[in-house]
């Protein structure tokens, strides 16, 4: 007992320890072989199920790249897709990845397949509405409006390119003509106003000198004039005719050239100031026309009004220009021809402010022959000059901020003052 006792059982516990611990191994190996023989049964199963599949795989990859050579050329595949396909191969690391990342926007651009789609179908349908046609509007390929888009491209669209070429040509032979016979139409018309602003006048002197108006042809614009105004025209001719042309072909194509010839594409802004400019001025029969007026002295001599006007002083200017105004309404109030239903009313604001009191008489005297009746708003100063010649006279005073009028008769101021 004593020498049991005294014996050293330590190296049996480590045995056991050590037994212990190869058990416990033993057991994870098992149970790890165990494990191993599953996946091994089940990655037998999978790829069975993959070798069964494998033919449909295969059938799917054919039908792939059927689609793919179908939808897209060689030239994109090797240019475009498959460098890109490289590319975010790289990136991405897997084919599915890549397939991922481009899933939103595949879906955008099949949205926006659906929404085309259905608007084709909206225009085949309204294709066959207006034209009656009976095509297939559901139908995936577009052949059968596309050879109706040859057909009508290749044989109708040359028929209607002809007809508008027609169509265009004759428009504008009509526009030419119209425009040309309005402008002829409107400087005659002036040349007869202006003849009979002159009978008005005729026999209205302003004092010692008499006035008449002139119109004559622009000589900056000479040809054109001349082409417009040309007698063959009533004659037969026409702008097209061969004698005209032989005349005047120049002088039509540079005016026309001035208002028509844009060329082709979207004009700049200079281009339409310019065009817009042109048209102004040459649709306007003005242009084409010199105004004048001749004052004839008693003595005969004339003056034109465009050759002195600068040197004249400015009652000088102003006796014109009230002769320019009476003649007008001379005609537009009817007065020449014993028109008597018009009240033959003129109103001057500041009037004769530039005439001495000689030229202010003559010319209310002449407003008195012409039979017209005024109204005159004149400076103070120059109520001197005019309350005389005139029925009535108003004096409007302003003080602060209240006006009056007072209504006088020269002649009791002259009685006064005698």
């Amino acid at each position: 007992t004593d020498e049991l006792g005294g014996m050293d059982f330590s190296y049996l516990e480590q045995l056991n320890h050590k037994i212990h611990e190869l058990k416990e191994t033993i057991a994870r190996h098992e149970q790890r072989h165990r494990q191993n023989l599953k996946e091994c049964y089940r990655t037998e199963e999978r790829m069975r199920s993959q070798q069964q599949l494998l033919p449909q795989l295969r059938q799917q990859e054919k039908e792939s790249l059927t689609t793919l050579e179908r939808s897209y050329g060689d030239a994109w595949r090797d240019e475009t897709g498959e460098p890109r396909f490289a590319q975010e191969l790289t990136k991405r690391g897997t084919p599915a990845r890549v397939k991922d990342a481009f899933q939103t926007a595949r879906r955008g651009t099949q949205t926006r397949m659906e929404n085309e789609w259905g608007r084709l179908l909206n225009h085949r349908a309204d294709y066959n509405r207006d034209h009656r046609a009976g095509f297939d509007i559901n139908h995936p390929d577009n052949h059968a409006y596309q050879k109706e888009l040859d057909r009508l491209r290749d044989t109708l669209l040359l028929e209607y390119r002809a007809k508008i070429e027609q169509a265009k040509e004759k428009a504008q032979i009509q526009f030419q003509e119209d425009f040309i016979s309005k402008l002829k139409a409107k400087i005659e018309t002036v040349q007869d106003q202006i003849a009979e602003l002159n009978r008005a006048i005729k026999d209205t002197p302003f004092g010692r000198d008499t006035y008449r108006f002139t119109v004559s042809r622009n000589p900056r614009f000479r040809h054109f004039y001349d082409m417009i105004t040309d007698e063959m025209l009533m004659e037969g001719y026409n702008l097209f005719s061969q004698a005209f042309q032989e005349k005047h072909r120049d002088s039509v194509e540079e005016l026309f050239r001035q208002i028509v010839d844009v060329g082709e594409g979207v004009l700049s802004a200079d281009q339409r100031q310019r065009l817009q400019a042109n048209l102004e001025e040459f649709t306007d029969y003005r242009t084409y026309l010199d105004f004048d007026l001749v004052n004839t002295d008693d003595q005969g001599r004339e003056v034109r009004l465009s050759r002195v006007l600068s040197k004249k002083s400015g009652g000088e200017t102003q006796t014109p220009f009230y002769v320019s105004v009476l003649a007008s309404f001379l005609q537009v109030y009817r007065v020449q021809q014993g028109d008597t239903s018009t009240m033959r009313l003129i109103v001057f604001d500041e009037a004769y402010s530039k005439m001495d009191h000689q030229r202010i008489r003559e010319s209310i005297k002449l407003i008195r022959d012409m039979g017209l009746q005024v109204i005159l708003s004149a400076p103070t100063e120059k109520i001197g000059d005019i309350a005389p010649h005139v029925d009535r006279s108003l004096l409007v005073t302003r003080v602060k901020n209240e006006t009056m009028v007072r209504s006088f008769d020269s002649r009791q101021l002259k009685e006064m003052g005698a």
